[in-house]
């Protein structure tokens, strides 16, 4: 009995401890908590009309209705969010999968000549489109849909994995009927994974809609690396092909969503770990990542670090939460200004006020890595503004003044990596980016980001080898 009473005690005595560290003896929240913690605006009233649901409930087995499925696996989430993923093991929420073969198959997407390899295996695609078709109709239908990112504030995201192959499988079909057909899907699909970078509010999101973007243009690029194009489609393939604009390349929201995810899990006064499918969650991101060319662990790595515990109670301050507040503001403002370094934690924790029982209790320590997602998204962008070189450089009236118009095409055409012109090997022939290590590795697809630069006439520039060539250069991203 005396035991019992003093595990009681103990027990009283934490969660006293806990309130009184919690409300951070007697500080407010700051406007800048304030501001990020108020929700972006919606514009979608109705669930049934919204893309997104569509996205979570894809792969539902063909009885169900995807719209509803997702909507329903949201609402479930919604109860408890920032603490319930969203449940694919409920029900039959994930029983379509494409197979490995067909995955496999679809890897001529990125051989030298894909339009070829299409033509190849038009019977393949044919049967897989047939085999698929519940898929692809849903495919067809989430590109007609309005698209609007209810996954903010929550944990969960949807299964890309099928979506994917999906997305493949419906461009290939076109171009194994014909070139024209091909572009009239890739001219669509791209537009909707646009209008999805533009809109994405989770970090997720954004990064697969980028993903999606590059698989389109790096088909495109090879498209335009066809020397016999009609002036109809080289204006039609132009207007595919224009840089990210500020709303693509923003991650004000992805960046605020996991501040306000963080206070989800954090401001709970016993809180434990994710409930409804945390597997599922951390293999859909560890596959976003991969396939983004991110480490496995990248989402984790940005994750607003949870507040000590004791006993499982939360002993987080609102001082500290404050200060992490005002990084989370830097972060956002310099992530969508400029290219120049990430402000720091420790920084701001420096010039933060903090109390003892702040520092003791709550020492903050963990600096999260958003340098990776801002490269990622910055080399989708590199892409779009390689792809648009190519079709200017088609017709250069010397070979000397290649490099010369590949500097006049402007500022919105220069590397993002390094706010200078792209550069150019005539000796590999390719137009390239240094990417994000920001050396110039002569072109070598690696390090660099390339695309081929094929004239329009019957041959090839006589050049002299060294002529656009940039020396060896050490420069990193400013």
């Amino acid at each position: 009995m005396r035991n019992l009473l003093i595990a009681i005690c103990t027990i009283v005595v934490f969660v006293e401890i806990a309130g009184l560290v919690q409300s951070g003896i007697g500080e407010k929240p700051s406007a800048t908590v304030t501001a990020l913690l108020e929700p972006p605006p919606r514009t979608l009233e109705s669930p049934k009309k919204n893309g997104y649901f569509l996205l979570l409930g894809f792969s539902a087995t063909p009885s169900l209705d995807p719209v509803e499925t997702g909507h329903a696996m949201w609402s479930e989430a919604e109860l408890d969010r920032g603490h319930r993923v969203f449940n694919y093991d409920k029900g039959a929420r994930a029983e379509l999968r494409v197979t490995p073969d067909t995955v496999h198959a679809l890897q001529a997407w990125v051989s030298p000549d894909p339009l070829a390899e299409f033509q190849i295996q038009h019977e393949f695609v044919r049967n897989s489109v047939t085999q698929y078709a519940v898929l692809m109709n849903r495919y067809r239908r989430w590109l007609a849909m309005p698209f609007e990112d209810w996954g903010y504030g929550h944990l969960g995201t949807p299964r890309f994995t099928d979506l994917l192959v999906t997305h493949r499988l419906f461009v290939a079909e076109g171009f194994s009927r014909n070139v024209a057909t091909g572009v009239d899907r890739l001219e669509k699909d791209l537009a909707v994974w646009r209008m999805v970078l533009a809109k994405a509010e989770t970090l997720p999101t954004k990064v697969m809609a980028a993903v999606m973007i590059d698989d389109d243009v790096i088909l495109l690029s090879k498209v335009l690396s066809q020397r016999h194009l009609s002036k109809t489609m080289v204006r039609r393939l132009g207007r595919l092909v224009r840089p990210l604009d500020r709303s693509e390349r923003s991650m004000r929201w992805p960046i605020q969503n996991e501040f306000v995810v963080g206070m989800s899990r954090s401001k709970r006064l016993f809180h434990g770990e994710a409930v409804g499918g945390p597997e599922e969650l951390e293999t859909n991101r560890q596959w976003v990542a991969i396939r983004a060319g991110l480490n496995p662990d990248a989402f984790e790595k940005v994750g607003q670090p949870l507040s000590t515990k004791m006993l499982g109670v939360s002993l987080q301050t609102q001082s500290t939460v404050n200060t992490y507040a005002t990084y989370y503001d830097a972060i956002m403002k310099a992530a969508d200004t400029s290219h120049g370094p990430l402000p720091r934690l420790q920084d701001v924790v420096r010039t933060s006020p903090r109390t003892f029982v702040d520092m003791v209790v709550n020492p903050i320590h963990e600096e999260p890595r958003w340098e990776p997602f801002l490269q990622r998204i910055m080399e989708t962008d590199a892409r779009l503004r390689l792809a648009a070189l190519q079709l200017k450089v088609r017709k250069p009236p010397r070979p000397q003044d290649l490099p010369a118009r590949i500097a006049q095409a402007g500022t919105a055409y220069f590397d993002p990596f390094t706010d200078l012109p792209m550069l150019w090997s005539p000796t590999q022939g390719k137009l390239y980016s240094v990417g994000k290590d920001g050396l110039d590795d002569g072109g070598d697809s690696t390090f660099d980001i390339s695309v081929p630069t094929v004239f329009a006439s019957n041959t090839m520039p006589s050049v002299t080898p060294k002529l656009g060539i940039k020396a060896k250069s050490t420069a990193r991203r400013r």
